[in-house]
């Protein structure tokens, strides 16, 4: 009876044994396991090419381009998912990053306070335009090691050109801004010659002003008014009152803190440097705070520097080339009133009439349009 017993219990054990391995058997069989060809995982949008973002971080041309037409305040906006790791305001804390305030021309990974990685400190130099743009175009690439290595970067290079700005902002004396090359030239009118351009566009835009509109202009000046008043006594915004800005020395309104690129262009502002300056401020004064990319539009520029020329209680005379052509313009609607009169009726008539216009308009008040170049 007891040899009966052993049995059944050796028969139990070896049952749920057989059980057990059999059921592991079959699982393998209908789960198989297969190694990953890279360990790890892959997070969207993180792709690089080490090779290619390394050397040229947006390309120096084009880094430049982009970074003159950028805007702080989309910067601002996309640099939202960094406020989670870094402060940007004077004198704000160390949190899971450093503080970027005063990063552009700062020393790399010197910041008081905040113990770097090995990968950044190896780095030497200050942090530039094309750094800044390699770094948060892949912080992996850039400082393999570096305790970014979470933050995919921003593939986008229009994206790093406003961030960067927006970054330029956070700064007591930001660098210059590079320079675009002749190459880059997306706008025609902003090259990198300032005289040559002031004798083709500005010749151009002086023709322009005997026929421009100054209420068209002050629509298309819209956007200036973010930064300026026109008015006069009007008070200083992100750039100066621009109120009789013509006629009036650069650099010179009181109580604005210019750019050294501005204070460094001696004279007043006239016609033509007012429309070399609306056409591009990067190109007339590299590392002017002013991000305005300028109006490319010939005719629209005349209309914004007519509406500023109204903004002046004593609005300066126009250009003798635009004069001309303000008589002729003139002459077509004298000439059937003056029938019996000879041509010296005409001839003066013209004239006048060239000179009221801009007398009307010499009243509002406006600058220039974008610029902290304002006196």
């Amino acid at each position: 009876m007891k040899y009966y017993r052993f049995n059944q219990i050796a028969m139990a054990v070896l049952g749920a044994l057989l059980l057990f391995f059999g059921a592991k058997t079959i699982v393998n069989i209908a789960y198989e396991e297969h190694e990953p060809e890279k360990p790890g995982f892959e997070v969207s949008g993180t792709e690089r090419k080490p090779e290619g973002g390394e050397a040229k971080p947006g390309g120096g041309a084009e880094l430049a381009t982009l970074l003159a037409g950028a805007d702080p305040t989309r910067g601002a906006d996309v640099a939202k998912k960094c406020a989670i790791c870094h402060s940007f305001d004077k004198g704000g804390p160390n949190l899971i990053g450093p503080n970027l305030y005063g990063l552009l021309g700062r020393k790399i990974a010197s910041h008081e306070g905040y113990e770097y990685s090995d990968a950044l400190k190896a780095h030497e130099g200050d942090w530039d335009y094309a750094g800044l743009d390699h770094m948060i175009e892949n912080p992996n690439v850039f400082a393999p090691g570096t305790k970014m290595a979470l933050f995919p970067g921003l593939p986008d290079a229009k994206q790093r050109a406003d961030v960067i700005v927006f970054l330029r902002t956070k700064n007591d004396n930001p660098p210059p801004l590079p320079e675009a090359t002749a190459g880059g030239g997306e706008e025609k009118p902003g090259g990198e010659k300032p005289a040559g351009e002031a004798a083709a566009g500005g010749a151009e835009v002086i023709a322009l002003l005997a026929t421009a509109d100054p209420k068209q202009g002050e629509a298309d000046a819209a956007l200036c008014k973010v930064c300026h008043t026109f008015d006069k006594g009007g008070a200083a915004l992100v750039g100066p009152n621009l109120y009789d800005v013509i006629g009036r020395k650069i650099a010179s309104v009181e109580g604005f803190n210019y750019t050294p690129a501005l204070k460094a262009h001696e004279g007043a502002w006239t016609y033509e440097l007012l429309d070399t300056w609306i056409t591009n401020p990067q190109a007339f004064a590299a590392g002017t705070t002013m991000v305005f990319p300028g109006i490319p539009d010939a005719k629209k520029r005349a209309n914004v520097i007519a509406f500023m020329r109204s903004k002046s209680g004593n609005p300066a005379p126009l250009p003798e080339a635009a004069a001309p052509a303000a008589e002729e313009k003139a002459v077509p609607a004298e000439a059937p009133a003056a029938e019996p009169a000879a041509p010296a009726p005409s001839a003066e008539t013209p004239a006048p009439s060239a000179e009221t216009p801009p007398a009307d308009q010499a009243e509002p008040s406006m600058g220039e349009p974008p610029s902290p170049s304002q006196p």
